[in-house]
């Protein structure tokens, strides 16, 4: 396993990384070993492991010398890009206005940290919080958004669910 995650790694990572890395795969394997299901070789199945292992670390990695203010700042940056194919000026300046008048500063915060790419599980260590607590507070934001975009597009009459909350 050390010697795939050398190859397939090289110097992205260094001696200690493999080490580290070669005992997180075997922790997951033993874990994973009732799903193990014949389909492939052992060796080739738990290399899948050890490489998704590396990667993770990988992607954590990337973002970790990132603040969240710096992430902020860059999702508020992409709001304003018009490089983007099918740009509408109009209706990107009232997804900034929603964002900046329907939302909490938690939920903006939140909101614009994921346009700029910090994964889930990053801006929840960052605001020192379970990664299910920023899926719902992202869920509430969009529906805020959803709804303030409603009410102001054009005097439309926001829709409501089942249960009549918006």
């Amino acid at each position: 396993m050390r010697r795939t995650l050398g190859r397939v790694f090289g110097t992205e990572l260094g001696e200690g990384d493999f080490d580290d890395l070669t005992q997180e795969s075997l922790l997951r394997i033993h874990e994973g070993l009732d799903g193990f299901e014949h389909r492939s070789r052992f060796t080739s199945w738990a290399a899948s492991i050890a490489v998704n292992c590396a990667y993770s670390e990988l992607r954590r990695r990337r973002h970790r010398h990132v603040s969240l203010e710096d992430a902020i700042e860059q999702g508020a940056a992409a709001l304003v890009q018009s490089d983007r194919p099918q740009h509408d000026p109009e209706r990107e300046a009232a997804l900034r206005d929603a964002i900046q008048d329907a939302l909490t500063p938690r939920q903006r915060d939140a909101i614009l940290a994921v346009l700029a790419g910090l994964p889930l599980a990053e801006i929840a260590r960052r605001l020192d919080t379970s990664q299910g607590a920023i899926y719902k507070l992202l869920h509430q934001a969009r529906r805020r958004l959803k709804h303030h975009l409603e009410v102001h597009d054009g005097g439309a009459e926001p829709r409501q669910n089942e249960g009549g909350a918006r």
